[in-house]
């Protein structure tokens, strides 16, 4: 919750944050406590089964949150568009951004969640942000 929090600082509208981890690191809860901490009107949930859920704060900022756990390969991206949001105003959360890479911007934040084999409640959270450099 507190790094959500803190995450939330950094963010602004057109960032992506791609998450990364095993099946039940707890993307979604992070991802939820995030938009929480964005301000959302809407309670956030998982968009497994739709791809794409959509949450707006009171002050007009659009959250785009994808799961692409159930995606099976990089063409059904094209009929959703997805560059549309990488470009859009709002801030774009992925879950599952490994399964997309080839196709992320250069320019967002990767949030890694790994278990930790001595405690089955704790994790291991890195956070990069990635830019895009030019030669």
């Amino acid at each position: 919750q507190k790094l959500a929090e803190k995450l939330a600082t950094w963010l602004a509208p057109g960032d992506i944050v791609g998450f990364v981890g095993e099946l039940g690191t707890g993307k979604t809860f992070m991802i939820q406590a995030l938009c929480r901490a964005l301000g959302t009107i809407e309670n956030p949930t998982s968009p497994t089964f739709t791809i794409l859920q959509e949450y707006h704060t009171p002050g007009g900022l659009t959250i785009y949150h994808f799961d692409f756990y159930r995606l099976t390969n990089l063409t059904e991206l094209t009929q959703l568009g997805i560059e549309d949001f990488f470009y859009s105003d709002g801030i774009t959360l992925i879950e599952w951004a490994d399964k997309i890479a080839p196709v992320l911007p250069a320019n967002r934040y990767e949030v890694h969640l790994q278990f930790v084999s001595e405690d089955s409640h704790a994790r291991r959270i890195s956070i990069v942000q990635w830019k895009e450099t030019h030669a």
